[in-house]
């Protein structure tokens, strides 16, 4: 500890307190360290006053009231006389130069001035560069040293910081554990919990038996705020930080993959499906079972039917083979029934109350998936003119009649009006209802039903 006090007293004394960034600059050594480059450093930031003060002089005792001390990079330092006054040049003046209109001369003294003062520029940039590699190598013989301090200091910085904002936000100790257990009792997020003032909070457990959840509900901010502020805790726990929540127990975690949101990478020439597709791939190859992953509506950057064929293969692909815990938060419903073979899939949703009127989020989440996306609904919120929504329900209804597919996970569809269009337009042909009275629809799965669909509609048009 006495090495390093006499390292920060050198330090102190030694390099002003303001250094310049650059050492090209040599303005680096403190003043009273070098009797030497505080020497010429006085000739330096003199220099200015002693040639003002040698015009003045001159000009008095040569009578020449218009004589200027003038530098240039070519002839260096010359007092400038006009021509009028060239009689009255004192013998002491050297010719240098003649102008048009005035001629050129040095005297001994101002001769001399320059020379110090070129030195001293030179001189003290060659000084303080060598001063300051001495001092370099006495900080270098003490290295070890000074980085155990360091670290040392580091750790209480870092460590003292995080329980201060543990401290400031109630935040709990984790429980990390290796028998792949996660569960987080009523988390939030560290950071919009600060600027949110009915932030609500959630429950997260996942383990061996129950790894992956399909989280289907609309296409709101906090959404993603539900998928991050998990990794977060899960990261700020691996860290040694307390975690925003009334309870949490964390399973060792060896790697966080993040497939959220996406954009196109014109630079490279890759497409918004590209980039999403590439960090798809590279959880798949890379996630293992201890790793936690966060997908947000993988696939909706292409056709309905490609993303979600591409939606079930990464689903089922992280299920068979990699079991990573993992959070799969999708617009896809059909994948709720598809999954119901799954044995480590679970199916969430947030809260909705609604009535004939309105609609509220609540921002709960609760078990069971959600049939119905509300994408019509989440653009009233955002304020869509009445005309536009309208015109949407009429195109939903022409796609969902020309197709022959009933999206009966449509919260649209199952307005009056609508209902009673279907029955008379599509449902009076007897042939038709009889097939349907056969068909069991808890245990058809969405291809079946497609094929059916079709089967039904050629039947109509025989």
């Amino acid at each position: 500890m006495i090495e390093i006090e006499k390292i920060i007293e050198l330090l102190e004394s030694s390099i002003k307190e303001n250094p310049e960034n650059s050492l090209t600059s040599w303005e680096i050594i403190a003043d009273w360290y070098d009797s030497i480059v505080d020497e010429f450093r006085s000739i330096i930031n003199n220099s200015k006053d002693w040639l003002t003060n040698y015009q003045n002089e001159l000009s008095k005792s040569s009578w020449i009231s218009n004589l200027k001390i003038k530098y240039t990079n070519v002839s260096g330092y010359f007092i400038e006389i006009p021509k009028s006054q060239t009689t009255k040049i004192p013998d002491s003046f050297i010719h240098k130069q003649t102008l048009v209109n005035a001629s050129r001369y040095v005297t001994i003294e101002l001769k001399q001035f320059e020379e110090k003062f070129l030195e001293a520029q030179n001189e003290k940039s060659s000084r303080e560069y060598e001063i300051f590699l001495q001092i370099r190598e006495q900080i270098l013989d003490s290295y070890k040293n000074i980085k155990k301090v360091s670290d040392i200091t580091s750790n209480i910085d870092f460590l003292s910081a995080l329980s201060q904002v543990a401290y400031e936000n109630n935040y709990v100790k984790p429980i990390v554990n290796n028998n792949s257990n996660l569960k987080i009792i009523s988390w939030r997020h560290p950071i919009i919990e600060k600027n949110v003032t009915d932030f609500i909070s959630n429950n997260l457990e996942l383990n061996n038996s129950d790894y992956v959840h399909i989280i289907t509900w609309p296409n709101m901010w906090w959404k993603s705020t539900f998928l991050r502020q998990n990794a977060l805790i899960i990261l700020m726990s691996h860290i040694g930080s307390f975690v925003p929540a009334k309870e949490a127990n964390i399973s060792i975690t060896d790697k966080i993959f993040s497939r959220i949101w996406a954009q196109d990478n014109l630079f490279l020439g890759q497409s918004t499906f590209m980039v999403e597709m590439q960090e798809v791939a590279n959880i798949l190859n890379n996630s293992t079972k201890n790793s936690f992953v966060i997908i947000d509506e993988v696939g909706r950057w292409t056709s309905t039917y490609d993303g979600m064929s591409l939606a079930w293969a990464i689903l089922k692909e992280n299920h068979d083979n990699i079991k990573a815990k993992t959070l799969f938060a999708t617009h896809y419903h059909e994948l709720i029934d598809e999954s119901k073979n799954l044995k480590g899939v679970s199916n969430f949703s947030v809260a909705v109350w609604e009535n004939d009127e309105n609609l509220v989020f609540l921002r709960k989440i609760i078990p069971g998936g959600i049939k119905k996306s509300f994408w019509l609904e989440v653009a009233k919120i955002a304020w869509l003119w009445q005309s536009t929504i309208l015109e949407a329900k009429k195109m939903l209804r022409k796609l969902e009649l020309e197709h022959s597919w009933v999206f009966w996970n449509q919260l649209t569809i199952w307005s009056k009006p609508i209902v009673e269009f279907i029955e008379k337009e599509v449902f009076c042909e007897s042939i038709v209802e009889q097939e349907l009275k056969k068909i069991d629809v808890n245990n058809l799965t969405p291809m079946e039903a497609l094929s059916k669909l079709n089967e039904l509609k050629w039947k109509i048009k025989q």
